[in-house]
């Protein structure tokens, strides 16, 4: 009778553990089903890359270089990054990772400046108007960045002197950014009946980038109280050109 009961009780245990598993594996297909009935349906939705120019706020950063006889930086920078969104009932959703070109300063007293940036940013817009492919729509984004300056003392004569030189600092300023923006897209030969096709992309985008908050600096990977209010912040153009129907495709083959 004891051998019947356990061998009753894990009967049960089996049944439950194939019934709990069974819900699971359904649970789990259905998901995969939804996944797949959601992308089959054709978006409006283009990759691309961009490149454009971007000027980044440098007035305290430059004040303070000065006040250190040290070369000021530019304000202007040429940007290129990789992009994508999609239109779903007029709503759009985008990434956007960008970077900047790195920029030299000109030598002052045998010291040299240079910065550069980095950000991504997740935008949220809305088609306002969309006719024969042409679609216009305003967006706010999310995201953020790191600005890095270094500075170096450029008194090398030989090679020889690489093993005493160590004049030269690498400081970096990381932010949560807002991107305030409109874009404007082209998509050649658009149909309507098939938005999801492979057809070519242009657009425009122009905007403001800023960080609502005051972010630490760090000095050669040290983190400092002080430092200048600058970091990513200020108006941005760039240009888009791309395929339309990637993000999909792109989708369709991760799953």
């Amino acid at each position: 009778m004891k051998h019947r009961s356990k061998l009753f009780i894990l009967s049960s245990y089996f049944i439950l553990a194939l019934l709990a598993f069974s819900n699971t594996a359904a649970a789990q297909k259905n998901k995969i089903e939804k996944i797949t009935k959601f992308i089959k349906k054709k978006r409006i939705n283009a990759a691309y890359v961009m490149f454009g120019v971007s000027r980044l706020n440098m007035t305290q950063l430059n004040s303070y270089l000065e006040s250190s006889d040290l070369p000021e930086v530019d304000e202007y920078y040429f940007s290129y990054g990789l992009g994508g969104h999609v239109i779903h009932n007029k709503f759009v959703v985008g990434l956007e990772i960008v970077r900047t070109f790195e920029k030299h300063s000109l030598e002052t007293d045998g010291f040299r400046t240079s910065t550069r940036s980095k950000y991504g940013v997740l935008n949220f817009g809305y088609l306002l108007r969309s006719k024969k492919g042409l679609m216009h729509y305003p967006y706010l984004g999310v995201g953020i960045g790191k600005l890095v300056l270094r500075t170096t003392e450029n008194n090398i004569k030989s090679f020889d002197d690489i093993t005493g030189y160590q004049k030269g600092s690498e400081s970096s300023t990381t932010n949560f950014l807002l991107n305030l923006g409109f874009g404007v897209d082209y998509f050649y030969k658009y149909n309507e009946k098939k938005k999801g096709q492979n057809n070519l992309v242009i657009g425009i985008r122009i905007g403001w980038i800023f960080s609502p908050v005051r972010n630490d600096w760090r000095v050669n990977h040290i983190r400092v109280p002080d430092g200048p209010d600058s970091g990513i912040s200020g108006p941005y153009l760039r240009f888009t050109i791309g395929l339309g129907g990637w993000i999909e495709k792109l989708i369709k083959k991760a799953i």
